[in-house]
């Protein structure tokens, strides 16, 4: 599993007996209800996903393992110990799979945040996206994703089940429509809730890859075309489509008003007792002479007008990183989070998250858009000629679009690179030394680096070596 979503786990939260019977301070409801009023959330429920989708969970049998490290979307496949039971599970649950189909043209996910914002069921079941547990803004659960997790392994069982017994159609149908459902959680307003959307898409995308070279004999080119032209070309990862995460700033805010008095002037107890204890919490000796600090933090720190100014100064700055182009020199330069005076505005720097990191996440799926769509054209191109083409660009026009082309790694913001093998070639992995026939084929983006290492070794998140989009990793591990 991706360490992004082994990151998100860690803040689910308490288990759901016991986080469903906290209740809601009541002065954190006008936070809530600002998160609510975000156009993620506002709608009618004819375009909101979630009491489908989280209806049909409810009344879908328990899965034979515990979803966790071992069993998941990324573990399951036909071949794996226990596949009779997983199919068993996924074939007896037709209602779930009735739900992910009528939810991919929806618009959003819909889920209200705030435990008292959402029916009994869901609250018993942990469908809830918790703000301010116990009373502080410091804590927010979001236990529903481990809903999102068992119906994930469900939509994988079903998917491979329907190919294993010649429903190539429903089986392709099922697999894009779950894609699309993931889309939607991407667009969650917490940093949290968008890596773990993003990293299970970015790995929804990966099963998708692995079905068009396992089941390649038994998919025509006129459903790989379909996939590359009208479906995976309208998710839409790209700058303008997909927004930072904003529910933590406006937590940040509201977090804010709690520790400066009503002139303005940083509150020394209340400093100590909410910064304290966050600096403190790996180390509780440490507590007391935390707290002291932010006693002495209090007496220099700018006022609650500056402090904000300075929360939107960042987060502005943010925006802008985010909208630019790829390698835009604005890019080389600190960031305004990286720029604040760490005493004047200790309390901004605290009470926010650091969302850098969810730019690196973007490029891995921008990349796994752009390499699942041109999989399905090579795919395509091979059914029809035999062979792989030398280059991409034969596809453009035909097979793909050329403007879904795209390597986020690449300095001119370019293609993927593609070539063709005309000897055995070895390819290492996190997993083993893979080796690639001649007249093989392979599709990589640069990652992290931004250098071109020829599909040499591939690296599941771009840190340290090329992104192998084609041939799918997990399909040659497995041989």
């Amino acid at each position: 599993m991706n360490r992004f979503r082994l990151g998100a786990m860690s803040w689910v939260g308490l288990g759901f007996g016991l986080a469903m019977a906290l209740p809601v301070a009541g002065q954190h409801q006008p936070v809530i209800q600002k998160l609510n009023d975000h156009d993620t959330i506002r709608g009618s429920e004819t375009i909101k996903s979630y009491r489908v989708l989280f209806d049909a969970y409810l009344t879908l049998d328990p899965p034979p393992f515990e979803v966790g490290d071992d069993f998941n979307l990324y573990t399951i496949y036909p071949g794996m110990s226990g596949w009779s039971q997983v199919s068993g599970w996924a074939e007896s649950n037709p209602g779930m799979a009735e739900a992910i189909l009528e939810c991919k043209d929806r618009n959003m996910i819909g889920l209200p945040y705030g435990v008292d914002e959402v029916d009994a069921a869901y609250r018993q079941a942990g469908i809830v996206a918790q703000i301010a547990v116990d009373g502080s803004l410091r804590r927010s659960e979001f236990p529903y994703l481990q809903a999102v997790d068992t119906i994930a392994a469900f939509a994988t069982a079903e998917v491979y089940r329907l190919l294993e017994a010649g429903q190539t159609q429903q089986g392709l149908d099922l697999a894009v429509a779950h894609i699309f459902i993931l889309r939607q959680f991407c667009d969650r307003q917490f940093l949290v809730e968008k890596l773990y959307g993003i990293q299970l898409l970015v790995d929804a995308l990966a099963n998708l890859r692995d079905v068009f070279y396992s089941y390649f004999d038994d998919i025509t080119p006129e459903q790989y075309m379909d996939i590359a032209w009208f479906e995976l070309p309208f998710l839409r990862p790209d700058r303008q489509h997909l927004a930072i995460p904003e529910g933590d700033r406006i937590i940040s805010e509201a977090l804010l008003d709690e520790v400066f008095d009503n002139r303005e002037q940083a509150d020394p107890d209340q400093f100590a007792a909410t910064f304290g204890g966050v600096q403190s919490k790996n180390a509780p000796m440490e507590r007391f002479g935390a707290a002291r600090r932010w006693r002495m933090i209090a007496t220099v720190h700018s006022s609650l007008t500056a402090s904000k100014d300075r929360l939107t100064l960042v987060y502005d700055d943010w925006w802008r990183r985010w909208r630019v182009q790829q390698y835009d020199d604005i890019l080389d330069s600190d960031t305004q989070f990286e720029r604040t005076n760490p005493v004047r505005y200790a309390a901004v720097i605290y009470s926010m998250q650091n969302i850098e990191i969810v730019f690196g996440v973007r490029n891995q799926l921008v990349a796994g858009v752009s390499g699942t769509i041109l999989s399905a054209g090579l795919c395509a191109y091979r059914k029809e000629l035999g062979t792989y083409p030398d280059n991409q660009e034969k596809l453009y026009g035909q097979y793909v679009r050329k403007i879904s082309d795209i390597d986020p790694y690449d300095k001119a913001y370019g293609h993927l690179r593609f070539r063709r093998l005309k000897t055995r070639t070895a390819l290492d992995s996190p997993f083993a030394r893979l080796w690639l026939d001649p007249d093989d084929c392979v599709l990589y983006a640069r990652g992290e680096d931004h250098e071109d290492g020829r599909a040499r070794q591939h690296s599941d998140d771009g840190l340290d070596g090329d992104l192998v989009l084609w041939p799918p990793i997990k399909a040659l591990s497995r041989q």
